[in-house]
């Protein structure tokens, strides 16, 4: 076991490193490419949890863990950016194009068991079911927002505070005809009203998360919440919520979902408020 660790360890340390040197992370660096590419497939492997505590507390991983997730989203929003742009400027039937995406059956996959989640957690007897959904940070490629107004036949208010991503993703939802269903606000999460709305996402990449939430139990009635998070070994890749903090905060952990082995990285938290009423009580 300690050679996988000690082997996976020093992958990591090779990504970080490269990632930490090169001046170009967008898709157009093969380099760049090609090693996030692995990291992401070894990411998705099952590891025994005595792995991932060895590696998850070994003192380069704790030091650079940080640099290396902020690589990585770099690189992510580039990737984002660029098929953003691509398929805008394509005369091609358009939604065919997104789902040709890479990504596109993995953020199936992810919106599909949140879907299923979110309803078993909406109360019966309320308007919830019929409301927007709010999202958190959509970034320039908003493919979570579109799925789930596809599979649900919802509305949905995409929050993004990063002006190119802004400007990406409302010229793709009008050139896939979608801007009157999901539309894009210019906002931080953490100032938004959420006072109209009570179904809320927060994606994995927003840095912000607990002042999100603040805001949303600040402002929203009775907020159900869906908020991305990473268990396991995929904490390397993406930023875990510390969950011991939630209930201290006043919110209580109704389910989650599991993430596919060999297919999505991220797992999803669904919270609501203590002092609310809920279908499990």
């Amino acid at each position: 076991m300690m050679q996988m660790v000690d082997n996976f360890i020093a992958f990591i340390r090779e990504a970080n490193e490269l990632l930490q040197k090169e001046l170009d992370l967008s898709p157009a660096n093969q380099l760049v490419t090609n090693i996030i590419s692995h990291l992401s497939i070894q990411l998705r492997s099952h590891y025994l949890p005595e792995e991932v505590q060895a590696v998850l507390s070994n003192e380069y991983i704790r030091m650079n863990q940080q640099k290396l997730q902020d690589k990585l989203s770099e690189a992510e929003f580039l990737v984002e950016l660029s098929d953003s742009h691509h398929i805008c400027k394509s005369e091609d039937f358009v939604l065919d194009i997104v789902t040709r995406l890479p990504n596109w059956n993995i953020y199936m996959a992810l919106v599909s068991q949140e879907l299923s989640a979110f309803r078993r957690f909406i109360r019966q007897d309320s308007q919830t079911e019929k409301s927007p959904i709010v999202f958190v940070g959509s970034g320039p490629m908003p493919l979570s927002p579109i799925i789930l107004h596809l599979l649900g036949d919802m509305e949905v208010i995409c929050l993004e505070m990063d002006s190119v991503a802004y400007d990406a993703s409302s010229s793709l939802l009008e050139h896939m005809g979608l801007g009157t269903k999901v539309t894009v606000v210019m906002k931080n999460g953490s100032e938004f009203d959420y006072s109209s709305y009570n179904r809320i996402f927060v994606a994995s990449l927003v840095r912000n998360k607990r002042a999100v939430l603040e805001q949303i139990s600040r402002t929203s009635p009775d907020p159900l919440v869906a908020i991305r998070t990473a268990e396991g070994m995929r904490q390397i890749m993406y930023e875990a919520i510390d969950e011991s903090q939630l209930n201290k905060q006043g919110w209580r952990i109704l389910g989650r979902t599991c993430p596919e082995d060999n297919l999505v990285i991220n797992s999803t938290l669904f919270l609501d408020r203590f002092n609310a009423p809920s279908i499990l009580d």
